[in-house]
């Protein structure tokens, strides 16, 4: 069992280091033996398509706005 002190300061250290946290995720996924590996996949492919849905919503909405809102 992992000691809750030493979760908290990874935790800690992964808050501190975005970037650092963000490729070791992304390294893990690519090997794919962690059993978190389907959690990480899933989450990329939904912050990436979150990331468009929200793209494509301001642009229609600006449209709509600013062309066909009369």
């Amino acid at each position: 069992m992992t000691d809750p002190v030493e979760k908290a300061k990874e935790v800690a250290e992964a808050a501190a280091h975005p970037v650092e946290t963000a490729k070791h995720l992304e390294q893990e996924a690519e090997r794919g033996e962690s059993p978190r590996t389907p959690a990480i996949a899933i989450t990329g492919v939904t912050l990436f398509v979150g990331a468009v849905v929200a793209i494509v919503l301001a642009i229609a909405l600006v449209v709509y706005f600013a062309y066909g809102g009369r």
